[in-house]
C-alpha cells in the first residue's frame, strides 16, 4: 500500500506517514487478528467522543465473551477528540480501539494505522452484508475493511406543528417536493414575520442540508473514484441555487443568521418551522422547548429520491500491542447484540440490519422508521477522500459566501472545484 503525506503540516499529522505500522503482515495492516480466543487477557483502552450510546452497556456485554479484557474507556467532547487522536498518531501512540467518523477514516487507514479484517470476513467472523451498503463502503480502504460500523444517521424534514397551525397552512408530507417545501417555507415567513419566525431554518451545513439536495438533483461532491471535485456539476449547482433562492426571498435565515444561531437551535427554540435535520438529534429534540409539537417526514423530493448517509465506526490500531483483543472489542461493537443496546439508548440508528426497531421504539411518538427506511432504499455515502478534512475546510469558507450571495453560484462553484481539486492532487503524490 502507497503511504501518501496527506498535507501533514496542515493537519497536525506530521510524522503520521513516516512512523508507518510497526509490523508488516505481508497484507493489510494487522490482518493476521485473532478474536476466536474468548479466553485471551488483556486491558485496552477505548477511546470514544462525548455522546449518549451506552458504551458501559456494550462493554459489560463484551465481558460477557471475553471475560479477561478489561476495556479502559476514555471520552472526550467531540470537538477536541480528534485533535487528541492527530496527535497521538503522530507520536504512535494511538489508543487501541477508538471511535471514528467518515471525513477521517481514510488517513488513518492510508497510513496503516489500522487494523484489516480481511482474514475475519473470510473466516466468517465478520459478514459485511449486515450493514447499509453504503456504511460498509464508508470504511472500506483499497478493498480491505478497516472500520466496524456501529451506527449511522440518515436525513428527515422536522416540522413543528404549532407553528403550521398558527399560519394556517398544511404539514408537509412524504410527497413533499422541493417546490412545495419552498413554497411553504415562503407563505409562513411571510405570515408570521412579526414574530421573528422562519418557514424553514437553511444555512450552510453540509450532511444535514446541502449534500443531499446535490444528490437529489443529480449531482455529486466528489467523483466516483474521489479525484475531481463536482461542485460545478449541473446537479450541485442547481441544489445551492435553491438555497440561496430561499435566503433571498425570506423563507429561509441570512446565511449570517444560521452561522450566529445554527438551524438546529432556531427550530429547537421555536423560531423555525422546518428543519433539515439528523436521526441523531432526536434527544436534543425530545428535551427541548418544542418536544411535544413537532413531527418528520423523510425528505422533500428533487429530481431523484436522496439522503445522505454517514455514521461512525470503531477501529483497532494496527500498532497496538493487544491487537487480537482490541480487534475483537470492535468486532462485538458490530455485532448484533451490542447494536441492540445502542439501539435502546436512542442515541443514534444501530447500523446492524434488523436492530433499528430499538431505535425506532425508543421515541414512539415519532415516525423514526423513515430514517432507516430511507437510508435503506435511496441512501448516498458521505463523500470522503484520503485527506477529507483539508477539503472540507475549503468547502466551509466557500459555500456560505456563495449562499450568502458574495459569489454567483457559477463563478463560487468553479472556484470551489479548483481549489478543492488541487487539494485532491496532492493526495495522490
Amino acid at each position: 500500500m502507497k503511504r501518501r503525506t496527506l498535507l501533514a503540516g496542515s493537519m497536525g499529522l506530521a510524522g503520521l506517514a513516516v512512523a508507518g505500522c510497526s509490523t508488516d503482515t505481508g497484507g493489510s495492516p494487522g490482518g493476521d487478528v485473532d478474536i476466536n480466543d474468548t479466553e485471551m487477557e488483556a486491558t485496552i483502552e477505548f477511546a470514544a467522543w462525548e455522546s449518549d450510546f451506552a458504551w458501559d452497556a456494550v462493554i459489560a456485554g463484551f465481558n460477557k465473551h471475553y471475560p479477561k479484557i478489561t476495556v479502559q474507556m476514555t471520552k472526550s467532547p467531540f470537538k477536541e477528540f480528534f485533535t487528541r487522536l492527530q496527535t497521538q498518531a503522530s507520536g504512535n501512540n494511538l489508543p487501541d480501539a477508538f471511535m471514528m467518523n467518515g471525513p477521517n477514516f481514510q488517513l488513518y487507514a492510508s497510513n496503516d494505522k489500522l487494523v484489516g479484517y480481511d482474514k475475519a470476513v473470510e473466516a466468517g467472523d465478520l459478514d459485511l452484508g449486515n450493514y447499509p451498503e453504503a456504511m460498509a463502503d464508508l470504511y472500506t480502504y483499497e478493498g480491505t475493511p478497516y472500520g466496524i460500523p456501529t451506527s449511522y444517521d440518515s436525513i428527515g424534514l422536522w416540522y413543528n406543528e404549532e407553528i403550521f397551525g398558527k399560519a394556517g397552512v398544511d404539514v408537509p408530507t412524504a410527497e413533499w417536493t422541493w417546490e412545495d417545501l419552498h413554497a411553504t417555507a415562503k407563505e409562513i415567513s411571510d405570515k408570521l414575520k412579526g414574530e421573528g419566525i422562519y418557514g424553514f431554518a437553511g444555512g450552510a451545513y453540509n450532511q444535514e442540508l446541502f449534500y443531499n439536495l446535490i444528490f437529489q438533483a443529480g449531482g455529486a461532491v466528489l467523483n466516483e473514484d474521489s479525484t475531481q471535485a463536482q461542485y460545478s456539476s449541473e446537479g450541485s449547482r442547481e441544489a445551492l441555487q435553491f438555497l440561496r433562492d430561499m435566503v433571498v426571498d425570506g423563507s429561509s435565515p441570512t446565511i449570517q443568521t444560521t452561522a450566529d444561531t445554527s438551524p438546529d437551535e432556531l427550530f429547537k427554540s421555536g423560531k423555525a418551522a422546518m428543519v433539515y435535520g439528523g436521526s441523531f438529534r432526536v434527544k436534543g429534540y425530545a428535551d427541548s422547548a418544542v418536544g411535544e409539537v413537532i413531527q418528520v417526514v423523510p425528505l422533500p423530493m428533487g429530481k431523484q429520491r436522496g439522503v445522505v448517509l454517514h455514521g461512525g465506526a470503531v477501529v483497532a490500531s494496527a500498532d497496538s500491542d493487544n491487537r487480537d483483543a482490541a480487534a475483537a472489542f470492535a468486532v462485538y461493537t458490530g455485532s448484533e447484540e451490542a447494536q441492540q443496546i445502542i439501539g435502546e439508548s436512542g442515541a443514534s440508528i444501530p447500523a446492524f440490519k434488523g436492530t433499528e426497531q430499538a431505535y425506532i421504539d425508543a421515541r414512539p411518538q415519532w415516525d423514526l422508521g423513515i430514517f432507516p427506511e430511507s437510508a435503506e432504499e435511496y441512501g448516498f455515502p458521505y463523500p470522503v477522500s484520503a485527506n477529507t478534512q483539508a477539503w472540507l475546510q475549503v468547502e466551509s469558507d466557500m459555500v456560505p459566501k456563495i449562499l450568502a450571495g458574495d459569489l454567483s453560484v457559477e463563478e463560487g462553484t468553479t472556484q470551489l472545484d479548483e481549489r478543492i481539486n488541487a487539494l485532491l492532487a496532492e493526495e495522490k503524490k
